[in-house]
């Protein structure tokens, strides 16, 4: 018997690119917020079935309830310009983790979005921040800060954001 060697998709960037806009899309659709929709995230609590059956789950695992909070950012500024390795890094390093120091995720992905101004679809090189934390009470402040110095520094029309509801354990 001949024993075959499967690649990860994630060790692959050719099957990040295809893999990750379907995984986003899954995790994101229930607590996908756009730039245009309300400016402070909600407070409420999810649905009342959701906390009992993720609950009894996330027990089992000896995992946490918390918040996935996702930030997209396009790499490119208008007119073309693409925002540097250098640039993105010291963003990184200056405004994102000092927020979230305990850990963060960073995506490559190919970003799609219409145009609010011109209507037109277009794409760009994107990364994706994954946060896994608790809610606390200053959350929206911190993420609302990072948005607004990506948008300002880097001349873009908005910063994509989910955020959803879930167990982790670490």
């Amino acid at each position: 018997m001949t024993r075959q060697t499967v690649p990860s998709i994630m060790s692959s960037r050719r099957h990040n690119r295809r893999f990750m806009p379907v995984v986003l899309a899954a995790l994101a659709i229930p607590g996908w917020a756009h730039a245009t929709m309300a400016r402070t995230l909600p407070t409420a609590a999810p649905p009342a079935a959701a906390p009992d059956m993720l609950g009894s789950t996330c027990t089992a695992v000896h995992g946490q309830m918390g918040l996935r909070v996702s930030l997209m950012f396009g790499m490119y500024r208008p007119h073309g310009k693409k925002i540097t390795k250098q640039e993105w890094n010291d963003f990184l390093r200056d405004t994102v983790t000092p927020r979230f120091p305990a850990g963060l995720s960073v995506f490559q992905a190919d970003g799609q979005w219409q145009d609010r101004e011109t209507g037109r679809v277009g794409h760009e090189p994107s990364h994706i921040i994954w946060i896994v934390t608790p809610q606390i009470p200053d959350l929206s402040d911190r993420i609302a800060a990072i948005r607004q110095a990506y948008t300002t520094r880097f001349q873009q029309q908005s910063v994509g954001l989910s955020i959803t509801a879930g167990c982790s354990s670490f």
